[in-house]
């Protein structure tokens, strides 16, 4: 399944918290469109790249409508690569990302799962407050669609795989059991002070020959648009 091993160390929380020291709520989630550009990326990094995954600013795909010209190009040549483009910049209450979308294009002549695509990763304090190792879990969301052509992924008002990092590899390394994903509201039910550290694109862990771009990554009423260059 694409994406369908969620391979993340908990350690990567140290990178993620570093980047957001300072940050407040407003920065993911405030109004308007920030152009990330290889040379503007923000606080927009990979966290756990791995293999000879790569990243690329192009217009190689196109964009999706309003989007520019561009757009970001994840590829992931064999089953091991992993690459990621994540916010480090402090999220704030989950509930934030009810509203979250991105865009999502294969290339045609790459990799030979056509459902294949990039998910979209939070990191979360599961209860708030101060960060403890145990509280440190995962939510991925895994498109069901699109292909070939630009689609919107409406990840805000679909399901997500709720994992507990353990100091390693999770727990759902071989996937995610749909009767045990949850929506945005759900999780934040059942855990009422959940906070978000982090969040972007994650493709690989089982994506071998996969090349797919993104774009347009939304959240609350920001939304981020990846360039090549600056308009």
């Amino acid at each position: 399944m694409n994406s369908g091993r969620w391979w993340l160390l908990a350690a990567v929380v140290t990178v993620l918290v570093a980047g957001a020291t300072g940050a407040s709520a407003a920065d993911l989630v405030g109004g308007g469109t920030t152009v990330v550009t290889p040379e503007h990326s923000g606080q927009f990094a990979g966290t756990y790249d791995r293999g000879a995954g790569s990243r690329e600013f192009s217009d190689r795909l196109g964009a999706p409508p309003g989007g520019g010209t561009g757009a970001l190009l994840l590829s992931t040549p064999s089953d091991e690569d992993k690459i990621q483009f994540i916010t480090g910049e402090l999220s704030g209450p989950l509930g934030t990302f009810a509203d979250t979308s991105y865009w999502t294009r294969r290339d045609p002549a790459a990799g030979d799962d056509p459902t294949a695509l990039p998910s979209f990763q939070i990191a979360v304090d599961i209860n708030g407050g101060t960060l403890q190792p145990q509280e440190l879990y995962l939510l991925t969301f895994v498109p069901s669609r699109g292909g070939e052509e630009w689609t919107k992924q409406d990840a805000g008002s679909g399901t997500w795989c709720v994992t507990r990092q353990d100091g390693g590899l999770d727990a759902y390394r071989a996937g995610c059991p749909s009767s045990e994903r949850r929506t945005i509201a759900q999780i934040v039910r059942e855990h009422p002070g959940v906070s978000a550290i982090a969040a972007g694109v994650n493709q690989g862990g089982g994506d071998g020959g996969l090349v797919a771009a993104v774009d347009l990554i939304h959240v609350g009423s920001r939304t981020y648009d990846l360039e090549p260059t600056a308009p």
